[in-house]
């Protein structure tokens, strides 16, 4: 039977595995010294080799010919029957399939028994994380005081998943990604074993595409081989992959930087292949780090960079065309877009997003969010409001208004336009009046102005004759309309608007202040409004109550709204303050 080339190129012992050092090293002495673990939980992402690290661990543990620094032989029954996946004593479990308490119940029950030929009895539980809350559990007693001749080895992609409670009984070692050279150079050699020939370009891609992955990069080359070509070439590493590949992508960097619409039939054509947003967004967040590397640590910075020696060139030469602000803008770009690309971005969306972008970029432009970052927010939207709102005021407000001896001149049978400006301007100072008004009339009562509402608007004529609306009315009457009377007329109802009792001060007729009846001890109660008294306020002077008097007025003309002053009567009778407390 065929075997694909990750099973066959299987590393077979410690010194076979593939960048993972600090974790062979650490198994190798435990085991030389005879001090290894009674439970492992291996973690890192795919590929990694933790699962074939596991069985080298279990060859390494029941291996008679073992060497002194843990090795194993390799060539053994054992090590060849654990090879084959043959062995009794290694027991292999998925945990995705038998995550159940029962398949954990009946491991319990066979871990008592003694090993069949070697000296432990090894179980790998592979993909831990997904076994089931009560199959954890059940596990935990065992997995603690396990047999003395049992070794559990647990395997997981997500260790975080694993609970708490199985983790401290176990000893971790993490595993990490597989660097890009490692693969390349791992890559070359099972390529060479097998006869073919690949150029280093296509390695590279290969490794690329893996990410971390040696199983995936060796089912990616496994497929370029078979295509029975005396040679792999970059070409046929791109038809495999569906376009947008590194070198690809590169093609399209100094298109983009001139604002060529070479770049944009190019990116279609990757697009027609099969090129999703995901991976063009990512693709393009790599090229444009280099880039960015690059430009801030000169070729200090490309030393580090895991490329080959063309991509290292291409990113010397192409850095000099770029500034750090752009690449700044374009890595934001990327970052922000992947999300929703991963949530299923359409490929040609990004695509304009993309050709937007670098078309700003080219022609100096910057994004809209940039631009608005930059610009001050708090003059940009308070400049035109104290242009503008005086300007409204002057061009709606009739002239007539700060001249009142002219209005009384030009009034004469022009009260209904008259008014109808007065009610327009309500619309910006006293919106609940304005709306109230909007259905009134006004007519001349011979030295009088009457506003009149319709007989079925009582709630409008309610509105305006409340005291702050008078007050309102009364100094639209005092500067529109010469001071004339004006009475409100509902059906009717017929409501005066007074003069105001104090034309220095600014408040509003009738809504002065003034307390009420001493309210009872320990409790607070709202002053009544008078027209004919002023607030007192105790423990200030007369001047000193009359500003602050003013002020509330000023608060109440601006907000339109009724003041309220709270006044709390300090005492130090116990007993009122229980029985006002009691009430």
């Amino acid at each position: 039977m065929h075997l694909s080339l990750y099973r066959r190129y299987r590393p077979g012992v410690f010194a076979e595995v593939v960048a993972q050092e600090a974790a062979v090293d650490l198994l190798r002495k435990e085991i030389g010294g005879g001090r290894n673990s009674h439970a492992y939980l291996f973690s890192g992402p795919r590929g990694c080799g933790k699962t074939t690290l596991a069985r080298i661990v279990a060859k390494a543990l029941n291996c008679p010919n073992r060497q002194e620094d843990g090795e194993p032989c390799a060539s053994c029954t054992i090590c060849e029957s654990i090879a084959s996946g043959e062995d009794l004593d290694v027991v292999e479990i998925d945990g995705a399939s038998n995550r159940g308490i029962d398949e954990i119940r009946e491991l319990k029950e066979h871990v008592s028994l003694s090993p069949f030929s070697g000296k432990f009895k090894v179980y790998i539980i592979d993909e831990v994380h997904m076994l089931t809350d009560a199959a954890f559990n059940a596990l935990l007693k065992t997995l603690e005081e396990p047999p003395n001749t049992v070794v559990f080895i647990l395997a997981t992609t997500e260790p975080h998943k694993v609970p708490a409670t199985i983790r401290s009984r176990c000893q971790h070692i993490p595993f990490h990604r597989i660097p890009v050279s490692s693969i390349v150079r791992c890559l070359a050699r099972i390529s060479s074993l097998e006869g073919g020939a690949v150029d280093d370009e296509a390695l590279w891609e290969i490794a690329r595409e893996a990410d971390g992955s040696l199983r995936d990069a060796l089912s990616l080359l496994e497929q370029a081989l078979s295509t029975g070509l005396p040679s792999v070439s970059l070409e046929d590493i791109r038809g495999l992959l569906g376009g947008g590949g590194r070198n690809d992508l590169q093609r399209l960097v100094p298109l983009f930087r001139s604002g060529s619409a070479e770049g944009l039939k190019i990116l279609g054509g990757m697009l027609e292949k099969g090129l999703t947003a995901e991976r063009l967004l990512e693709g393009l967040f790599l090229i444009f780090r280099d880039l960015l590397v690059a430009v801030k640590w000169g070729e200090e910075g490309i030393g580090t960079l895991p490329l080959s020696k063309d991509e290292k060139e291409f990113v010397r030469e192409e850095s000099a065309h770029w500034s750090e602000p752009d690449l700044w803008k374009i890595l934001d770009f990327c970052s922000r877009a992947l999300p929703r690309a991963r949530f299923g971005l359409k490929a040609e969306v990004a695509q304009g997003m993309l050709m937007g972008l670098f078309v700003k970029i080219s022609e100096g432009v910057p994004p809209m969010h940039d631009a608005a970052r930059e610009s001050p927010p708090v003059e940009s939207r308070s400049d035109p409001i104290v242009d503008v709102a005086p300007a409204v005021h002057t061009q709606e407000q009739p002239p007539e208004i700060e001249r009142p001896g002219v209005v009384a001149e030009g009034i004469a049978g022009g009260y209904l336009s008259n008014w109808a400006s007065c009610v327009d301007l309500m619309s910006t100072d006293n919106l609940p009046l304005y709306c109230a008004c909007v259905s009134s009339s006004a007519r001349e009562d011979g030295d009088a102005v009457t506003i009149i509402f319709p007989e079925d608007s009582s709630y409008c004529f309610e509105t305006a004759i409340s005291p702050r609306n008078l007050s309102y009315l009364d100094r639209v009457r005092r500067t529109s309309f010469a001071e004339r009377k004006m009475n409100i007329l509902c059906g009717e109802r017929i409501v005066e608007v007074e003069g105001s009792p104090s034309e220095t001060s600014p408040s509003c007729p009738g809504e002065d202040i003034a307390p009420e009846d001493p309210p009872k001890a320990g409790t607070k109660s709202p002053a009544k409004r008078s027209p004919k008294r002023d607030l007192p306020v105790p423990g200030e002077k007369n001047g000193a109550s009359k500003g602050r008097e003013d002020s509330l007025s000023e608060i109440q003309r601006c907000f339109n709204a009724d003041v309220l002053v709270l006044r709390e009567d300090d005492t130090e009778d116990p007993e009122t303050l229980e029985g006002a407390a009691v009430e």
